[in-house]
């Protein structure tokens, strides 16, 4: 299990993924994290992880803020989450929980990725959660 954040809000273009520079909790060694990066690699094959993603967002300007949690560099789009923000600077709380079924040949990186058209920003302090359950 691995829980991540980030002390210091972030703007993400479209297709940028979110760093995380804290470590709150990690045991186990099912997961492989490298500090300020934002990508956690799931370490075990045929595997099934709980993944959860819960952050503020708001646009850079008034207008939409989209994220989603993303698996080996394709959104899953279960995960989407869209935040209607009125002005620049106004931020929502979001939150999605899927489940990630490896493969046989490798396990996979989690990211979580700005999908939408329009530059966001993502408040300090945002939460994922990777927890492997089978």
């Amino acid at each position: 299990m691995i829980v991540l954040s980030n002390s210091v809000a972030q703007t993400l273009a479209p297709g940028q993924s979110a760093t995380f520079d804290t470590i709150v909790s990690h045991t186990g060694n099912a997961e492989c994290f490298r500090p300020t990066s934002g990508a956690v690699r799931l370490r075990c094959r045929n595997a099934i992880y709980n993944v959860h993603c819960g952050a503020n967002i708001g646009a850079t300007a008034a207008g939409a803020a989209q994220i989603a949690v993303s698996f080996d560099g394709s959104p899953l789009l279960e995960t989407t989450m869209i935040s209607q923000t009125a002005a620049a600077g106004d931020l929502n709380s979001v939150n999605r929980e899927t489940s990630v079924n490896t493969c046989c040949c490798n396990g996979g990186a989690i990211t979580v990725v700005n999908t939408g058209t329009t530059e966001i920003t993502l408040g300090a302090n945002p939460l994922l959660y990777i927890r492997r359950v089978a």
